[in-house]
């Protein structure tokens, strides 16, 4: 049985660089090929085009984190908007201590946890008879199962794995679900998810640790099948 973190985790970066791909060849804005600091220097001068450069340059990878952190599309975006004006209200205190991808992703991941942690308070504060099931017994939260007809196997085997894989990071905690979306899904490395958590790099593997070993235990009747 392949590794179900590393397989889904390769297979999400493969699918975000042949998207990136196909926007690239398709009409549109171009990115600015001015660097980041230069754009942020602009807009401090008073271009605020150079912000819009920003925003077409990361609101796909922004849009992605939130998509992965709390699975629905609409709050995806509202939550990508907001992200985006906390950053043209704090850019201006932006210093250049760390890059600014690592400062946009920790306002990203900040956005992300804040909104699970009211949704679950939301959630704690509604009738448990009501929360979860419809008048059959069954998760109202469920959905239907597509037609795998004419599927090959390993499509299948794969599409079964991201949804298993899925399910099991939104039941872990939002910081550990943040630091295994960040490390193995989206290829950071220690360094840089310990600046965009603004904790220590030891902290970083500690908190990673519990993240696998908690998948792990919501795994494994999956792995060891």
């Amino acid at each position: 049985m392949p590794d179900p973190i590393a397989t889904s985790g390769s297979a999400v970066i493969a699918d975000e660089q042949e998207a990136r791909l196909e926007t690239e060849s398709a009409a549109g804005p171009r990115p600015s090929p001015r660097k980041d600091d230069e754009l942020i220097a602009a807009f401090k001068d008073g271009d605020h085009s150079a912000f819009q450069d920003l925003v077409l340059r990361y609101e796909q990878r922004v849009y992605n984190h939130c998509l992965r952190m709390v699975n629905d599309e609409v709050e995806s975006y509202d939550l990508t908007q907001e992200v985006f004006l906390k950053v043209f209200r704090k850019i201006k205190n932006y210093e250049h201590t760390y890059a600014f991808y690592t400062w946009l992703y920790r306002i990203t991941v900040n956005c992300c946890i804040d909104y699970l942690r009211r949704k679950r308070r939301h959630i704690q504060g509604v009738s448990l008879t009501s929360a979860g099931t419809d008048e059959s017994g069954e998760s109202g939260r469920e959905q239907d199962i597509p037609d795998s007809s004419f599927v090959p196997d390993d499509v299948l085997l794969n599409r079964e794995l991201d949804q298993v894989l899925h399910r099991a990071i939104g039941q872990l905690s939002e910081k550990l679900r943040a630091i295994i979306i960040l490390k193995e899904v989206e290829g950071f490395s220690y360094e840089e998810i310990a600046e965009v958590l603004g904790c220590s790099r030891g902290t970083v593997k500690s908190r990673l640790f519990r993240a696998r070993e908690r998948l792990k235990e919501l795994l494994a009747d999956y792995v060891n099948a």
